[in-house]
């Protein structure tokens, strides 16, 4: 998929560059920048918040170290989890056959006072690679 346009002139939906010095340092496993994607939050309540069904698209990376799961969206981090944290077994994660890699939770794993399930979906064409090193669902 060819990247936007905003990537290739702005950089944005790329890692920042503190960050992806600290993932390579980590040793990256698979990485893709200027991804298009989308949020979707279904019957989400947080503080002073609340999201029946929310849609939002964004541009960003995701990233695959032997350590760590880091997803960023418009230069903010939305995922940063270690492989081997026990949260990591309730994340679902499907890689579709249309270059679709989705990343669902529980919000209230990663959030106190938070409730809903809040999934990325992020169209890749490099899904394989994740699908390869992340364990996913059948």
């Amino acid at each position: 998929m060819k990247k936007s346009i905003l990537y290739r002139c702005f950089r944005l939906g790329a890692f920042p560059a503190n960050v992806r010095a600290a993932l390579e340092r980590e040793g990256v496993v698979a990485i893709d920048e200027g991804v298009g994607g989308w949020f979707v939050m279904e019957r989400v309540t947080a503080p002073g918040r609340m999201y029946r069904h929310r849609r939002e698209w964004f541009l960003g990376s995701i990233a695959v170290t032997r350590e760590r799961l880091v997803c960023y969206a418009f230069s903010k981090r939305q995922i940063n989890i270690p492989l081997d944290d026990p949260r990591m077994e309730q994340v679902r994660i499907l890689c579709g056959a249309d270059g679709v890699l989705s990343i669902a939770f529980e919000s209230s794993l990663f959030r106190e006072g938070w409730n809903g399930v809040i999934e990325m979906r992020f169209h890749s064409d490099i899904t394989h690679r994740f699908h390869d090193v992340l364990p996913m669902e059948e």
